[in-house]
C-alpha cells in the first residue's frame, strides 16, 4: 500500500473514514439486528412502536449456543519423523493454550455475535508484557464485536486485504503505559463521551507496506500513538537511536533440541556452488594403529604433524522468523457472496419477528380493551370507581333490564394460531426443530427416533460449526507463527498419553530449524491446521456414554470380565467427561498393579521352592550310601593309579 509519509495521521484518518463510510449500511444493519435480539419494539413500516414483543429471535439464537471449543489438529505439510514430532508439539501447545486462555468466556460471546451479526472478529497478538520466571512474552487472544472492525472496501477476505482497522476503548493510564507517550498526549486523545471522558477510543490500522510486510499504525483523535513499519520483524537499535530490523541471531552456544540432537554454535561454511568450503590446518599425525606418530630430531622424539583439509567453520547465523499473516480472523456464521461477514440469523427471521410482534400487540390490545362489563340503570345510586365497576355502562330502564352485563371479549384464538405459525416458520428457516430445543415432539415415538431428529436438525446447522472450526484453525496458524518468531525459551506443555496419564513435553522453536543445500538455515513452517472433528461430540455426551457402554458390553474392548477391558472402558468414559470416571480408572489401575505384584511374588516363591527342591534332591543323592560307596571306589581307583 502506498502511504503519504508527509502526513501519516491525516492519511490514515481519511483512509478509515472512507472505509467506514463505504460499509455504513452494513454497520447500520448490525445495530438493527442487535436491537432485534434484545427485543426492540420498533416497527419497520414506520408505525407506532409495538405494545409487546414475543422475542423469538432471542429464543432461537440462544437455542443454538454451544460451549464446545474446537480442539486443534496439526499435521506436517511435508512428512518426516521429525516433522511428525514437531506437529505433535504444536498440537500440545495449542491444547494447553485452550485451557490457559479464557476461551470459554470468549466462546460465550462468539456464540452470540455470529448469529446476531453474521460473524465475529478475533484478534491474536503477542504480548511481551506477559513475563514469568522462565519465559518472556505470550499469546493474547480477543473476541471483538464486528462493529469494532472495518475492512478494506470491496475485499471480503482478511487474507486478501491490504489494510484493515480495529477500534477499542481504553484508559488514559493504559495509553501512557502501553504506547510510552506523555500524559498530555494521552489526555488529548479521542475522548469517549459515554464514560465521562475517562476513556478514549483507539484506532489501529494493520496494513501491508511496499514490501508486503505487515505494519501497524495507531492513533486517537489528533495524536499519533505508534508507527511501526514491518510490525512483526525483530528490532534492534540502529543509527541515531532509531529502531531497525534485526535479520539474524548469532549463536554463542550449542542448542540442545527436544530429540537430543544439537544445533551447533559453529557450522560448516557453504560456498556459492553449494559445496562445503575447506581449509588447511596442521594436525598431529597418527600411525595406522591410531597411535600418535613421532619423528626423531637429533635423537629426540617430537610429534609428527601433517596438513589436512577440514570444513571451514563459521558462527551459526539463524534468521529471525517473521509472521506473514494479519492478526485478524473473521468467523462467519454462514457464508454469503460478497460479504465481509456471514449471514445473520436476525436478518432472515426479521419478517417473522415483525409479524409476530404485530399479532402479539393486537392480542394484548384485545385483552386490555375487551372484557365483560356491567350494565347499570341510569338512575342507580352506584359510583363506578372500583376496579370491577369502573368500566361499566349506564342504560335507561326501558332499554335494558335493571342490571345486566355486556360481553365484549374478543376472539384471540386465530391470532394465537397465526403467531405460532410464524414462529414455526422462523424455526424452519434456521433449521431448528422442537427435538433440537429439547421440547416435546409428538412425531418422535421412540428414543432412537428422537435422537435421529436431533441429529438431522444438527446436520442442518453443521455449516455453522464448520465455519467455527475453520476460524479456530486460522487462529492456531497465527499462534504457531508467533511462537516461531518470539518464543525464545522452550515452552513446557503437557499431554495425555494413550493410557490417560499426563506426560511432559516442550515446544522449542529451534526444533523447526532446517538447512538447505546452500547452507542457509530456515524455519520449516509448512504445517496443516484444522479442528479435531471428534471434539464436536461434546454436544451430546449422553449419547457418547451410551455408545461406550454398548461397545464394552459387546466385547469390542475385549472380555468384559477382564480388568484390562474394564480399564479401557473407564478411560474412554473419562475422556468423555463422565462423572467420577477418573476415580474408577485409578482404582482399577491400583487393583491391576496389586494383582501383578501378587503374581510376581507367587512366581518368585514358586521359583524359590523349585530351587530348594533341586538343592534338596542334590543333597539326597550325595548322602545316598550307594552313591557314597561308588564315589569311594572311584576315588580309590584314582589313588592306585
Amino acid at each position: 500500500m502506498v502511504i503519504d509519509t508527509a502526513d501519516k495521521l491525516s492519511f490514515f484518518k481519511d483512509l478509515y473514514e472512507d472505509a467506514r463510510s463505504y460499509s455504513q449500511d452494513l454497520y447500520d444493519n448490525l445495530e438493527k439486528w442487535l436491537k432485534q435480539y434484545k427485543g426492540s419494539k420498533e416497527c419497520d413500516d414506520g408505525g407506532n412502536d409495538f405494545l409487546t414483543v414475543r422475542n423469538v429471535t432471542y429464543e432461537l439464537i440462544e437455542s443454538q449456543v454451544t460451549s464446545y471449543v474446537p480442539n486443534p489438529s496439526v499435521n506436517p505439510g511435508v512428512w518426516s519423523e521429525r516433522n511428525e514430532r514437531n506437529a505433535h508439539s504444536v498440537e500440545y501447545l495449542l491444547r494447553n493454550l485452550r485451557d490457559k486462555l479464557s476461551y470459554e468466556k470468549m466462546n460465550d460471546l462468539d456464540e452470540r455475535y455470529n448469529p446476531i451479526y453474521g460473524g465475529s472478529v478475533w484478534l491474536t497478538e503477542w504480548d511481551n508484557s506477559i513475563v514469568t520466571h522462565n519465559a518472556v512474552g505470550d499469546i493474547r487472544v480477543s473476541c471483538l464485536n464486528p462493529r469494532q472492525f472495518t475492512g478494506q472496501p470491496g475485499i471480503y477476505d482478511v487474507k486478501d486485504m491490504e489494510y484493515c482497522f480495529i477500534e477499542f476503548e481504553t484508559t488514559t493510564d493504559d495509553i501512557v503505559r502501553k504506547y510510552g507517550v506523555s500524559l498530555e498526549v494521552a489526555e488529548n486523545t479521542d475522548r469517549t463521551e459515554d464514560y465521562h471522558d475517562k476513556t478514549a477510543t483507539i484506532y489501529v490500522c494493520y496494513y501491508r507496506n511496499a514490501n508486503n510486510k505487515v505494519s501497524q499504525y495507531i492513533w486517537s483523535g489528533d495524536e499519533e500513538l505508534s508507527d511501526i513499519e514491518d510490525y512483526f520483524a525483530r528490532k534492534k537499535d540502529g543509527e541515531d537511536g532509531k529502531k531497525e530490523n534485526d535479520e539474524y541471531e548469532t549463536l554463542d552456544h550449542d542448542i540442545v533440541l527436544s530429540d537430543g540432537s544439537i544445533l551447533p554454535m559453529m557450522s560448516e561454511k557453504i560456498g556459492k556452488d553449494g559445496q562445503v568450503e575447506m581449509e588447511t590446518i596442521t594436525s598431529a599425525a597418527r600411525t595406522p594403529d591410531g597411535l600418535p606418530a613421532y619423528d626423531s630430531v637429533d635423537g629426540i622424539l617430537v610429534p609428527k604433524t601433517i596438513e589436512v583439509q577440514v570444513p571451514k567453520l563459521v558462527k551459526t547465523k539463524l534468521p529471525w522468523y517473521t509472521p506473514s499473516l494479519l492478526p485478524i480472523v473473521i468467523r462467519k456464521n454462514t457464508s454469503q457472496e460478497k460479504s465481509l461477514f456471514g449471514q445473520s440469523d436476525c436478518e432472515f427471521i426479521r419478517p417473522q419477528q415483525q409479524a409476530i410482534n404485530k399479532i402479539e400487540s393486537r392480542i394484548l390490545e384485545k385483552l386490555i380493551k375487551g372484557g365483560v362489563f356491567p350494565l347499570i340503570p341510569d338512575d342507580a345510586d352506584i359510583v363506578l370507581n372500583n376496579s370491577i365497576l369502573e368500566h361499566g355502562f349506564r342504560v335507561k330502564q326501558g332499554q335494558q333490564g335493571l342490571y345486566d352485563r355486556l360481553d365484549l371479549q374478543a376472539d384471540i384464538q386465530r391470532d394465537i394460531i397465526q403467531s405460532d405459525r410464524l414462529y414455526d416458520h422462523a424455526k424452519r428457516i434456521l433449521g431448528i426443530s422442537d427435538s433440537f430445543q429439547g421440547q416435546y415432539d409428538s412425531s418422535a415415538q421412540s428414543g432412537r427416533a428422537k435422537q435421529i431428529q436431533v441429529q438431522q436438525s444438527a446436520g442442518r446447522l453443521d455449516s455453522k460449526r464448520k465455519m467455527k472450526n475453520a476460524a479456530y484453525a486460522e487462529m492456531d496458524e497465527i499462534i504457531f507463527q508467533y511462537y516461531l518468531a518470539y518464543a525464545d525459551e522452550p515452552r513446557p506443555v503437557t499431554y495425555k498419553d494413550e493410557q490417560g496419564r499426563t506426560q511432559n513435553a516442550q515446544f522449542n522453536r529451534y526444533d523447526f530449524i532446517e538447512r538447505d543445500e546452500t547452507g542457509e538455515y530456515y524455519y520449516e513452517d509448512r504445517y496443516l491446521f484444522s479442528a479435531d472433528a471428534s471434539a464436536d461430540v461434546e454436544r451430546d455426551r449422553a449419547t457418547l456414554w451410551e455408545e461406550n457402554r454398548l461397545n464394552f458390553q459387546s466385547g469390542a474392548y475385549g472380555n468384559p470380565q477382564d480388568l484390562e477391558t474394564l480399564l479401557i472402558f473407564w478411560q474412554n468414559m473419562e475422556k468423555a467427561h463422565y462423572p467420577w470416571a477418573h476415580d474408577n480408572v485409578e482404582r482399577i489401575r491400583t487393583r491391576i498393579a496389586e494383582i501383578a505384584q501378587m503374581q510376581q511374588m507367587q512366581a518368585q516363591m514358586a521359583q524359590l521352592q523349585a530351587d530348594n527342591a533341586a538343592q534338596a534332591d542334590k543333597i539326597n543323592k550325595m548322602n545316598n550310601p550307594e552313591n557314597i560307596m561308588a564315589y569311594a571306589q572311584a576315588l580309590g581307583g584314582m589313588q592306585n593309579q
